[in-house]
């Protein structure tokens, strides 16, 4: 499955953020996260209306605490997909 929209996932201690450049989501459980990403995406723009799209969200594993219990899985073990339809 090939992402229409890829962005960097981040917990600031607080909430969970979203980001790629001007982009940037926030919430404070995934669940309310992938709502406003769905909001945003809408308020936005560029995707049909009916039309799935595939966001892929890259866990920014750098700001995971450096334990070797932690640090012994792969990145791509905390990423996410996201499928909306708009």
């Amino acid at each position: 499955m090939r992402p229409d929209f890829e962005v960097k996932l981040t917990h600031d201690g607080r909430e969970w953020i979203a980001a790629d450049g001007d982009f940037e989501v926030r919430g404070r459980t995934l669940k309310e996260l992938d709502q406003n990403i769905k909001k945003a995406l809408e308020s936005r723009g560029g995707f049909c209306e009916g039309t799935q799209v595939k966001i892929l969200m890259k866990f920014a594993h750098e700001t995971l605490p450096d334990y070797q219990r932690v640090r012994q899985y792969m990145p791509a073990y905390f990423n996410r997909w996201l499928v909306i339809k708009m």
